[in-house]
């Protein structure tokens, strides 16, 4: 009498071990709430966004707008000399000729001056 009742229980934990197993494996399900106004985007560093508040590691369109592209790697024209660097951990950077290591910056748009950098979102480093 104990070889059958041995047996039963042995399919019984191993039923129960295969439930348990099979439930940590769900997806979870999707949310029955409508989406919310406000679109998330995910953007990778440099990557343009259009959305109100710009994200760290992002550069908005208006910041297109006001900068213009960097000549070289490491260089920005005459007439827009400040570098600016698009950060995931740090943010929008700006960079101003004077600043130590700028010669190494390599900048993802460049700025005519401060105040524009500034107002396209970018900030002096810290």
């Amino acid at each position: 009498m104990k070889n059958p009742l041995r047996h039963r229980w042995i399919l019984s934990i191993t039923f129960l071990t295969i439930l348990a197993l099979s439930g940590c494996r769900q997806t979870p399900r999707e949310s029955t709430n409508p989406p919310s106004p406000v679109a998330t985007t995910t953007a990778s560093p440099g990557k343009v966004t259009t959305g109100a508040a710009p994200t760290p590691g992002t550069l908005t369109a208006q910041a297109q707008k006001l900068g213009v592209k960097p000549q070289g790697a490491t260089t920005c024209p005459n007439n827009a000399p400040i570098k600016g660097n698009v950060t995931k951990k740090r943010g929008n950077i700006y960079h101003v000729p004077n600043s130590l290591d700028y010669q190494k910056v390599k900048p993802d748009i460049c700025f005519a001056d401060v105040a524009t950098a500034e107002k396209a979102g970018f900030r002096a480093p810290k």
